[in-house]
């Protein structure tokens, strides 16, 4: 045999092995990618979820968020600061969402079920308001923007 002719088969069958690798590792990255976009969707559903559940396990909590959301003026300074810190840990969860649906390929209804239905039941109300009023802020600019857009159309309805 012709070692020439052996030296370009080999460099033919490396060829299509390294073809063959490079497509795999694409594979595997864009699973992995996948994966991680779903966790961290995920993790911010769990927050929400959170959230509400220590609300619903503490009646003090249950309270407070009731009394915060229908009239935020009426807390004491430490109460204030207890809703505050409650509708921050809301909002920032509502913020994950909203930004992991905007840089990752997960459909916009993933905001819309999660998201725009969440912001309307917790900053809907006057307390709600309230907070955004004086803490929107503290957030991205497209994030009150869209904020402030479902809150204007449940205004107009």
């Amino acid at each position: 045999m012709n070692w020439e002719a052996l030296g370009a088969i080999s460099e033919v069958v490396g060829a299509f092995a390294v073809v063959a690798t490079l497509a795999y590792l694409a594979l595997q990255i864009r699973q992995s990618t996948r994966a991680t976009k779903a966790a961290a969707v995920s993790a911010s559903h769990l927050s929400l979820r959170e959230n509400r559940q220590a609300i619903l396990a503490s009646p003090e909590l249950s309270s407070l968020f009731a009394s915060g959301t229908a009239n935020p003026t009426t807390l004491s300074v430490l109460e204030t600061q207890r809703f505050i810190w409650m509708m921050l840990n809301g909002a920032d969860a509502l913020l994950d969402i909203y930004t992991q649906t905007l840089e990752t390929d997960f459909s916009p209804e993933t905001w819309h079920t999660q998201g725009v239905w969440t912001v309307r039941r917790t900053l809907g109300n006057d307390g709600g308001r309230w907070f955004w009023e004086n803490f929107s802020g503290t957030y991205p600019a497209r994030f009150r923007q869209e904020i402030d857009r479902i809150l204007s159309v449940d205004r107009q309805a």
